[in-house]
C-alpha cells in the first residue's frame, strides 16, 4: 500500500471501527503492514498508531472467530 492509500484511511471522517470490519482479509493485512512501516519512520502520520492498535484488534477478533469474519459483520 503505497502512503497516499494509507492517507485515505487515517484522513477519513469514519471511525476506524467502522471501517476496519469491512475491509477483507487482504486489505486488513495491507493496512496493518502500510501502518507497521508508518510507525517506524521519524515522523508518523498523525493519527497512525490509533489506527495500528485497532487493526490489529480487528485481526485478532478473526482469528479466534469460528469462521475468520469480524463479529457483527453479515
Amino acid at each position: 500500500m503505497n502512503s497516499s492509500k494509507l492517507l485515505h484511511f487515517l484522513r477519513d471522517p469514519r471511525d476506524p471501527e467502522e471501517i476496519l470490519p469491512t475491509l477483507t482479509a487482504g486489505a486488513l493485512a495491507d493496512l496493518l503492514d502500510a501502518l507497521y512501516q508508518n510507525l517506524d519512520t521519524p515522523e508518523p502520520e498523525f493519527g497512525a498508531q490509533a489506527w495500528y492498535e485497532l487493526a490489529v484488534e480487528e485481526s485478532c477478533r478473526r482469528a479466534v472467530s469460528p469462521d475468520g469474519a469480524a463479529h457483527g459483520v453479515a
